[in-house]
């Protein structure tokens, strides 16, 4: 199992990369607030697919897991305004679907990191109890994990988003020179979803 996660792993972590210099010659265009919102969504389903799977991985130990961990993490070190102006030149006015494979480059780690830290929160002890009592290590930690990870997932996926709303509105700043009149929503509707999934945190942990 380990053999097959970790090299799954880090083929999520490179392959949005490798796959956007083929899709500069897409249709579609993301450069209008709605055509923000379909590459968004499709971003975050790509990031939720991507990132689950890499974060699945990197819950298990594999060689060249440390450099894993190293490229995931990157993009969420990247002050906000890089993604944006990295945008404009990676997708530029090419299409959606690259723009989609770039926000989903950078909403990928986000998931990662959530699926990582559910996976990782299994107790070894309830699978252990789970084996005594007769159940398969596989069922055991599937029963186990399936709670958690669809919460990460869930949570993953709405920052990818996010995400994405807010990187769009950065680059037609930068493309505008100011944000433009019907951009506006954009980053209110980022931030009532920010707000939204904070105050889900905060009631979670209540």
């Amino acid at each position: 199992m380990r053999a097959v996660l970790g090299p799954l792993a880090l083929l999520a972590a490179f392959l949005p990369l490798l796959a956007l210099p083929f899709a500069g010659e897409a249709a579609g265009g993301a450069a209008s607030p709605a055509g923000a919102l379909l590459a968004a969504l499709a971003a975050a389903l790509l990031a939720t697919a991507l990132g689950g799977a890499a974060g699945l991985g990197l819950a298990t130990r594999f060689p060249g897991r440390r450099a894993a961990l190293a490229v995931i993490a990157l993009p969420l070190l990247l002050p906000p305004v890089l993604p944006g102006a990295a945008l404009l030149l990676a997708a530029g006015e090419a299409g959606g679907v690259a723009t989609a494979l770039w926000h989903a480059l950078l909403g990928a780690p986000v998931v990662a990191a959530l699926v990582r830290l559910a996976a990782g929160r299994i107790d070894p002890a309830l699978l252990r109890a789970a084996e005594a009592c007769g159940a398969p290590p596989a069922l055991a930690a599937r029963r186990l994990l399936r709670p958690r990870l669809r919460s990460a997932l869930a949570l993953g996926a709405a920052l990818s988003f996010g995400l994405a709303l807010g990187e769009s509105t950065v680059a037609a700043m930068l493309r505008a020179g100011a944000l433009p009149a019907p951009w506006l929503p954009v980053p209110l509707a980022a931030a009532a979803l920010g707000a939204a999934l904070l105050a889900q945190g905060r009631g979670g942990a209540g």
